[in-house]
């Protein structure tokens, strides 16, 4: 096959042009692993999956849950830095298109706008109805979200895999068979213990047990239907939780009447005060508190605000705690 001689020119014209274009998109590829591999070191202990051992820093947040399962996140700078990198990724998308381009179902890994922030986070989609509505569990804060369309969908990118979960669902170690299967709560019951553990935010936490391989949530075959990790928590009165939950009335019946009586032989604790609690929370490194990056894809547009109906924010404990 003969070319002319401006037919050749075009074509290593085009040549010249794609290898470039390859090029440029390695060139970012490796300054954005690059970046990530920075914020994981920045990340600390966070940085890598949380495992046995005991987390001294008051970092761990309450999200949602009952006593047999609840989620909790690392509140760190580094969690909003990684914030950030997904807004800019994801710069100039007004709508997403992963459902579509994909075939995403249950167990998908996905990039999904939180439908009160209208900012986009990493997600897991746990149900899919009809094709058109999905509800993912925000992994990076434990909270869900279950009224997302298509245009709330974004591709998958692997390389944010190297950062883990932030959140992770947990359950209390040794709690009696009453609390480590009470998997439903009436209204009194989920607003005493709802109370509690934001009260008790931010926590220390003595992790006993990993009941599932770390990084197992980027699996898509694997589905959440248990506790990530069995913990201790004191909170930031330097209490236990767990016994604090013991005195509440709401769950008295849950601990039985041989936990009362042994209660009652140990002496009285005297309970902190204001004072004491600030010379504890004195002792821990401050952590700066961040609105979410603005969600660069809306440019102008205006956020949604939260009217208290829907479901948590992923930041909500930086603006409604």
């Amino acid at each position: 096959l003969l070319f002319s001689q401006p037919e050749k020119s075009s074509i290593l014209v085009r040549g010249l042009d794609h290898s470039r274009a390859v090029s440029n998109c390695s060139l970012v590829d490796d300054y954005r692993h690059q970046q990530l591999e920075q914020m994981k070191k920045r990340l600390g202990e966070y940085g890598e999956p949380l495992m046995v051992g005991e987390y001294k820093q008051l970092r761990m947040m309450f999200d949602s849950g009952c006593p047999a399962m609840f989620w909790l996140f690392a509140h760190t700078d580094g969690l909003y830095d990684l914030q950030d990198v997904i807004q800019r990724k994801l710069r100039g998308k007004q709508s997403g298109d992963g459902a579509e381009v994909v075939g995403i179902g249950v167990g998908s890994m996905v990039l999904a706008r939180y439908s009160v922030d209208k900012a986009v986070y990493r997600a897991k989609v746990e149900e899919v109805i009809e094709g058109e509505l999905f509800s993912v569990r925000y992994i990076d804060y434990g909270n869900r979200d279950d009224t997302l369309t298509k245009d709330d969908i974004y591709p998958w990118d692997e390389m944010l895999e190297i950062i883990p979960p932030q959140a992770v669902p947990c359950c209390f170690y040794k709690a009696s068979e009453a609390i480590s299967k009470k998997t439903s709560l009436n209204l009194k019951e989920m607003e005493a213990f709802t109370l509690l553990m934001k009260q008790s935010s931010p926590m220390q936490m003595v992790v006993h047990r990993r009941n599932n391989l770390p990084l197992d949530v980027f699996d898509t075959s694997v589905h959440q239907l248990g506790p990530d990790l069995v913990v201790s928590l004191r909170g930031k009165d330097g209490r236990d939780v767990l016994h604090k939950l013991s005195k509440l009335s709401a769950f008295t019946a849950c601990f039985g009447q041989k936990t009362q009586e042994l209660d009652k032989l140990q002496p009285k604790t005297e309970v902190p005060t204001e004072k004491a609690i600030k010379q504890l929370e004195a002792l821990q490194p401050p952590a700066p508190l961040h609105a979410v990056p603005h969600p660069l894809h809306l440019h102008d547009a205006d956020l949604v605000q939260d009217d208290g109906d829907g479901p948590p924010s992923p930041v909500h404990p930086m603006f409604t705690s």
